[in-house]
């Protein structure tokens, strides 16, 4: 087993965490965070558009419904 010195500061910030006092420690509440940050880390995607999408025009937004009829009245009709 590893031990390391946090600031009182960092400490205090740690039992801000803990959720059950009787059983909660610190290592436990150090795993939990750990844990937190590998699943947000599974859920992280690069900010890269792939180079295919680059090339082509962006797609339209999709209309609401309000908008569709709106226009379709204003819309002069040409025969």
């Amino acid at each position: 087993m590893r031990t390391f010195r946090v600031s009182d500061q960092t400490y205090e910030q740690l039992k801000g965490l803990i959720v059950d006092p009787f059983d909660d420690t610190p290592e436990i509440v150090i795993g939990r965070l750990i844990e937190i940050v590998n699943k947000a880390k599974a859920r992280w995607a690069p900010f890269e558009a792939p180079a295919a999408t680059q090339e082509t025009e962006p797609a339209a937004k999709p209309r609401r419904k309000e908008q569709e009829v709106h226009e379709e009245e204003e819309s002069p009709v040409v025969l």
